[in-house]
């Protein structure tokens, strides 16, 4: 039973890393029609995954303002407020670590340059309806208005559309999630961005990991109470959505397994279905320390003086309110960050062409991360609020939370 139980905990996971190991197993034996008809099928995959993301935000937003009741105000404005300093923080923890081991590194002066060598079969590009923001604020606003007064019938057919949201992610979505990722995998090895990487840049990729993963090893101790135990379990859990964002590139697209993968870090689903969609790609760790370092090592590179904490402070400051406008695409966070970078930090036209190179070749590793740090926040955000009794929410027993003891109590 208990080896059973831990064989299909781990299906998922396994299944995700072979699927990652995959094309360098098979660099000698796969066909190039096989890599081709792989990405192709990911790339359609993630086209429809695109067009009916802001469907789930918004039935899941929306029927979770629903279920919270009158707090959804004040949770919404302590969601923004928690978000923006969870940025922050990460941002100055980036500055502090790069500011005193930047200089030790030995960067090489140029740009890197790669080329695509695996295309798709098959261009497919879907037309966007509605945005993921637009159908948060929907999700928002329709929550909002039917906790005023009955209007049980469309309740009742929000209700529904969160269930049909929900069994798409679980029963279509996630058993197919492995081949999802497979064909992004064969891109990333094609396209030598790895070896890249690690080539040119590696010192700096070593230390934006290493800051990344400690990082997020006091968050997730944090939500586990100071636990070892409860952390590790709580990390385990959302390992299958970290590693779609790793094959993936696509915070949105891992979005389906970290709100399943979440649900079994706290007894409050209503509120893990609020948070996760809201903040998914607005909450982004990974990013705000990775691309931190980047920037100083950038300027080290061209021999601009690193900047003092007040200075920086003022682009950090802007850069987390930014954050908020984030497009959910591969390289998204620096498509936002570089006017801020040349105007705040006076970067120029070929600083900027450095950075988005080096942080575009960085961004799967990093999306990994922000994935990751979302599972964490959820969990503090929940009891935060749990906590200081912003929502009021009780399981399907009338028990109130208590998902950390119960993790703590496992043998």
């Amino acid at each position: 039973m208990l080896v059973g139980a831990l064989l299909k905990r781990a299906r998922l996971p396994a299944a995700l890393v072979f699927a990652l190991m995959l094309p360098f197993l098979l660099e000698s034996w796969a066909v190039p029609g096989l890599r081709v008809a792989s990405y192709t099928f990911s790339l359609v995959l993630k086209e429809l995954l695109i067009l009916v993301l802001p469907f789930i935000v918004f039935s899941f937003i929306s029927a979770s303002i629903i279920r919270i009741g009158s707090g959804a105000l004040l949770f919404t404005l302590v969601l923004v407020f928690c978000v923006f300093t969870s940025n922050l923080m990460a941002i100055s923890m980036g500055y502090m670590v790069g500011v005193w081991a930047v200089p030790m590194l030995s960067l090489p002066l140029g740009g890197i340059q790669y080329e695509s060598y695996l295309a798709s079969a098959l261009y497919v590009s879907l037309p966007t309806l509605v945005t993921n923001r637009q159908a948060l604020i929907m999700g928002l606003v329709v929550g909002l208005i039917l906790n005023i007064g009955h209007h049980s019938r469309l309740k009742s057919l929000i209700f529904w559309m969160s269930d049909l949201s929900f069994f798409f992610l679980k029963r279509l979505f996630i058993p197919i999630l492995p081949l999802f990722v497979l064909g992004f995998a064969f891109k990333l090895h094609s396209d030598g961005i790895l070896h890249s990487a690690l080539q040119i840049y590696g010192k700096v990729f070593i230390l934006v990991s290493f800051t990344q993963l400690v990082w997020l090893l006091v968050l997730f101790l944090l939500a586990s109470s100071g636990s070892l135990r409860c952390c590790w379990q709580t990390i385990k859990n959302v390992l299958p959505a970290s590693l779609t964002g790793l094959g993936t590139i696509s915070s949105a697209a891992s979005m389906s397994v970290l709100i399943v993968c979440s649900e079994k870090n706290t007894d409050a689903p209503v509120l893990i279905r609020s948070i996760i969609p809201a903040t998914i790609n607005i909450h982004t760790v990974g990013s705000a320390i990775g691309l931190t370092i980047l920037t100083l090592a950038t300027m080290r590179t061209f021999g601009m003086a690193l900047p003092p904490f007040s200075v920086f402070m003022g682009f950090a400051f802007y850069f987390a309110l930014a954050k908020f406008s984030v497009v959910a695409v591969p390289g998204g966070v620096i498509l936002i960050a570089g006017p801020l970078l040349q105007s705040l930090l006076g970067f120029s036209d070929d600083m900027l062409g450095l950075i988005t190179a080096v942080y575009m070749i960085f961004d799967p590793f990093g999306t990994a991360i922000n994935v990751t740090g979302n599972g964490a926040f959820a969990i503090l955000l929940t009891r935060f609020c749990q906590r200081w009794h912003i929502i009021r929410w009780k399981n399907g027993n009338g028990d109130s939370d208590d998902t950390i003891r119960r993790l703590q109590g496992r043998r």
